[in-house]
């Protein structure tokens, strides 16, 4: 047999090598499969987040109107909402209630991923979003973010389920994906959306996925984008500080936050387990005393403890409010009255505005600083040390206030001293904190409702899985 001529052996070598390094570089079809399942994962989570924030917008402002129309109608609205709200929720199923970002961090654990379906349902997604809104509508101190990380996590989930993506690191990437896509979306900061993936859900970032996830969690930031237009939450407030003559405002500032940071972690923490025995028994009779407190603080600080704070943070960099202890102190407290009722809403807002409140109060104390520089600093390190992530802080307040490059060493300076004093105060990260309390407080129900969903069918476990 003769061998084919030189010229044809090449062609054909040349054409063998060409084909590999051609399907080598653009990928098989199940790398473009999950592509494309990331890609419409991310659009369809910057759709729903966009949906979402400008409905909770009306409910917060309908709300507001109704009481700048008269101050005592919160006295029958908002006693009366919440008790409607946990109502529908008891009766829909626990897994919606609370910021949700537990929630995500539970199902992201190997024991309890047989609990994706249940946490991650598209019937969650549209109960947090109802149920958020109706929060807001009734004026909890609530904010969004927490429930967008969680609508954000299960419609990626649920879009890769469609697409039967079911690789282990695949459905986790999913997950990661969603949740920073959520944050992406609600507070239209792409980069705080990857430092939150990297930061509080590290323990499920991959690397094999990890170009993909970003790109996901920005293409998400991009339909904010194309639909809401470049804002930013607080405008562009003007106030410089230099660290290195402005360090004693900045350092005592992260101090004093990061004090109450931690104080206010300790109390929903220690607070939610106290009131548990009690709303397992009574449950609308801890809702109604929530609210009523919750109404009192109100009339007290004028209204201005209802809702998710942003107006009231913004008034204060804008320098249109004087702020004193009264506000923050009080913030605060309706933040854990609202929580402590198990409705939907995120804490990231009102710890904001309890920081802008304590930034304006430290700024007045300190003449030769920028009360706007030291209140922006606040916001950051309050945040920290609540959550304690603070590259998340600090981030989330430079992309908030128009990405102000020049604060930015002030900024991450108050937001690491404030979280490394919060841990004095309460030594784990609240969403951790709050995970663990899930699986410890849950967890035998959890474990019973597997047993019984593995005899009777899936259909079993709906409502059985909670907490917050």
């Amino acid at each position: 047999m003769t061998k084919p001529p030189r010229a044809s052996r090449l062609l054909r070598y040349y054409l063998f090598r060409t084909r590999r390094l051609s399907r080598r570089q653009l990928g098989t079809l199940q790398d473009w499969k999950m592509r494309v399942v990331f890609w419409i994962g991310a659009l369809m989570v910057g759709l729903v987040t966009v949906g979402f924030a400008w409905v909770a917008e009306l409910c917060a402002e309908a709300f507001a109107e109704m009481e700048r129309h008269s101050s005592l109608w919160p006295v029958l609205i908002t006693p009366l909402g919440m008790l409607a709200t946990v109502f529908v929720m008891r009766r829909t199923g626990a897994e919606s209630q609370g910021s949700g970002i537990p929630q995500v961090l539970v199902v992201l654990k190997q024991r309890y991923h047989w609990l994706r379906p249940t946490f991650l349902s598209f019937r969650v997604i549209v109960m947090k979003f109802a149920l958020t809104c109706m929060g807001l509508l009734c004026g909890a101190s609530i904010g969004r973010e927490g429930p967008s990380v969680h609508m954000g996590a299960a419609m990626m989930y649920s879009v890769g389920q469609v697409g039967r993506l079911h690789q282990k690191y695949v459905d986790n990437a999913l997950i990661v994906a969603g949740g920073a896509a959520g944050v992406s979306a609600a507070f239209n900061a792409p980069l705080a959306g990857i430092v939150f993936a990297i930061e509080e859900l590290s323990g499920s970032f991959e690397q094999r996925t990890s170009g993909t996830l970003i790109l996901a969690i920005i293409l998400s930031g991009v339909v904010v984008l194309a639909i809401a237009g470049h804002y930013s939450f607080f405008g562009h407030p003007q106030g410089a500080l230099d660290i290195t003559q402005d360090w004693l405002a900045i350092g005592v500032t992260g101090l004093v936050c990061g004090l109450l940071g931690g104080a206010f972690s300790r109390l929903l923490i220690t607070g939610s387990r106290f009131l548990a025995p009690y709303g397992r028994k009574h449950p609308y009779r801890v809702v109604l005393l929530c609210a009523l407190v919750l109404v009192l603080l109100g009339l007290v600080t004028g209204g201005m403890t209802y809702g998710s704070g942003y107006e009231q943070a913004r008034h204060l960099l804008s320098g249109d409010a004087d702020g004193d202890w009264s506000f923050p102190l009080a913030k605060m407290a309706a933040t854990l009255v609202s929580y402590f009722t198990g409705i939907p809403g995120g804490l990231f807002s009102p710890s904001l505005a309890a920081g802008a409140g304590v930034g304006n109060v430290i700024g007045g104390l300190f003449p030769d600083s920028s009360v706007v520089g030291v209140t922006l600093v606040a916001m950051a390190a309050f945040l920290a040390g609540v959550i304690q992530r603070p590259i998340t802080s600090f981030v989330i307040v430079m992309e908030l206030t128009g990405n102000r490059h020049d604060i930015l060493l002030p900024l991450m300076a108050g937001a690491f001293v404030a979280a490394a004093v919060a841990k004095l105060v309460w030594v784990r990260p609240l969403y951790d904190s709050l995970a663990e309390r899930l699986q410890e407080g849950e967890g035998m129900a959890l474990d019973r409702a597997r047993v019984v969903s593995t005899e009777s069918g899936p259909a079993d476990e709906r409502g059985r899985g909670g907490g917050q």
